[in-house]
């Protein structure tokens, strides 16, 4: 009888370079880089490679191609064969017709509310002025998390959180519209 060799699950949060030693996994990459698309360090519409983001994260290639993957599924960039990714901007996702959606899905869950007869007692969670885009825009998440639960209806609380990123990328000067209008 033949021993097999024991291997290690690695966490979606490491993942292992080609010289063998651990680096940032696929989803922690993705969050990082999201929160700099969020925060205005790559700007609505800029090309983002895989070698910069490989050298800048210290990861492999293919932790950077899945990390792309992520971002591409959650909607903040538009990843293209040979000419690598592009930050969604304002032709992909136009800001008046984002909060013509955003309006009708917020009265949507309002109703879904009312059929459940949720009562939601939360603490009203508003960034403030000093508050990176990216920690507001996870406030809004959050919230909308729970509404979503309470409303029984979490593919509309999801498809709201995507409008909100979208608006922190291409409008975020507008974010705090969406914050104020989840607080009615």
């Amino acid at each position: 009888m033949t021993k097999k060799p024991t291997t290690t699950r690695q966490s979606p949060k490491s993942s292992r370079t080609a010289s063998g030693k651990s680096g940032p996994g696929p989803s922690l990459v993705a969050d990082e880089l999201r929160a700099l698309i969020v925060d205005g360090s790559f700007k609505a519409g800029a090309r983002i490679t895989e070698r910069a983001v490989a050298e800048r994260f210290h990861c492999t290639a293919a932790t950077t191609r899945e990390a792309f993957h992520l971002l591409e599924k959650q909607g903040a960039i538009i990843v293209s064969a040979r000419r690598g990714a592009r930050v969604i901007d304002d032709q992909y996702a136009p800001p008046a017709e984002l909060f013509i959606v955003w309006d009708r899905l917020r009265w949507l869950l309002g109703e879904e509310l009312r059929r459940h007869g949720a009562v939601i007692e939360q603490p009203r969670a508003e960034g403030n002025a000093e508050t990176k885009p990216s920690r507001r825009l996870v406030l809004v998440e959050e919230q909308l998390e729970q509404l979503g639960e309470a409303s029984k209806n979490a593919r509309l609380a999801r498809a709201m959180a995507r409008i909100a990123l979208h608006v922190s990328i291409v409008a975020p000067e507008r974010l705090g519209e969406i914050e104020e209008s989840l607080n009615r």
